[in-house]
């Protein structure tokens, strides 16, 4: 086995569920952003890495088993392996849910398309993805999938960033985003993250249109990086620290205006939702619980071990990594839920022509209610 094949299925081992992330924020192409955000050299190069090293963590304790009570409600929710939904993973491990009278099912699957597939079929009851083209072109069907809570939003840094290779960023080939004008710059799929990529792109004047865009799993972007055979790429966490801490890559850009954007929501089958209101409303109960546990100490060794669990990713590097952000009392964005739909229009990914508005596939009973069981 060569080093770069060694090295793309260590990246695949540990990262699995990284590969499929479609995590995203986005600012529409025909939006003027007007931000002070430097453009000089990689925060790899000078100053140093915009990861977070902290010191070693405490032991990470074992999980118990979690045990529903007699008669709960029964759930089913699709997710995706990935740590910016960590708060389904502490809802369930921490109990929240069975002290909701609630006996959850969480079934993995390989990507958003077919969470939201799932849950207008009524295979699941629930889903947590990203809202990308299929959640659209789903609802341009009447297929009754509503939101019903939001999913998480970006920080500062973000959570996913422009990164180049160290090789380019000690050379000097590359020294600015401006400098990726007609280069190779991938994203991990089609639809999502390129929100992410247009956004950085466009503090330097730049957009989407002007880079040779391609589309690598995050592992195999990082292998690509290191191997020259791509010039930047959008890395999410915690894979972007990995590469970071083995000298393969750095942040040319750590952070771009994008932070108010939720790209990822709960939503549920109409019919379902229709049958179960309380329910419903208990699950998003226990689940802005652990958002609250989570913005309050996101790096407890407990909610450490259940995102390992989850994810399959070493506690100490999710310390290390950069955190996404969640809503403690529940807000759903209909202005990102805009956003995310114009620029799938404007990247001809949707395949109806009228614009759907966002109010009517959003249901904000369920967070009322949740806020009330929390907040008596």
């Amino acid at each position: 086995m060569t080093s770069r094949t060694r090295r793309r299925a260590e990246f695949r081992s540990t990262f699995r569920a990284t590969a499929l992330l479609a995590v995203v924020v986005m600012i529409t192409s025909g939006m003027s952003l007007h931000i002070g955000l430097a453009q000089g050299t990689p925060a790899a190069c000078s100053p140093g890495p915009s990861s977070s090293p902290v010191a070693e963590i405490g032991p990470i304790p074992e999980l118990s088993p979690v045990v529903a009570p007699e008669g709960a409600t029964q759930i089913t929710m699709g997710y995706i392996p990935v740590s910016i939904f960590a708060p389904v993973f502490v809802a369930y491990e921490k109990g929240y849910f069975a002290e909701q009278g609630l006996d959850v099912t969480l079934e993995q699957l390989p990507g958003g398309s077919d969470i939201v597939l799932q849950t207008a079929t009524g295979d699941l009851d629930l889903g947590i993805s990203g809202t990308g083209p299929a959640f659209w072109n789903a609802a341009s069907q009447n297929l009754g999938v509503t939101v019903i809570a939001p999913g998480h939003a970006e920080g500062s840094p973000v959570a996913t960033p422009l990164m180049i290779s160290s090789r380019a960023c000690e050379d000097g080939s590359i020294t600015n985003v401006a400098d990726l004008a007609g280069k190779r710059v991938s994203v991990n799929a089609p639809g999502a993250t390129e929100f992410w990529l247009d956004a950085a792109l466009r503090t330097a004047g730049l957009s989407i249109a002007d880079v040779k865009l391609q589309f690598l799993s995050f592992p195999d972007a990082v292998v690509a990086l290191e191997s020259g055979a791509l010039d930047a790429a959008m890395i999410g966490e915690p894979l972007a620290t990995r590469a970071e801490q083995e000298g393969i890559a750095v942040r040319l850009l750590a952070d771009f205006p994008v932070q108010d954007i939720q790209p990822t929501m709960i939503f549920g089958n109409q019919s379902w939702l229709d049958a179960n209101p309380d329910a419903a409303a208990r699950f998003v109960a226990g689940y802005l619980r652990a958002s609250r546990d989570l913005t309050a100490n996101f790096n407890d060794p407990l909610h450490l071990a259940i995102i390992q669990k989850y994810t399959e990713v070493p506690p100490q590097l999710i310390a290390e990594s950069v955190k996404p952000v969640y809503s403690t009392d529940g807000t759903i964005s209909l202005e990102s839920l805009s956003l995310l739909q114009e620029f799938f229009r404007d990247r001809g990914q949707l395949d109806y022509e009228e614009d759907i508005d966002p109010a009517t596939l959003v249901d904000t009973q369920y967070v009322d209610s949740a806020n009330t069981l929390l907040n008596p």
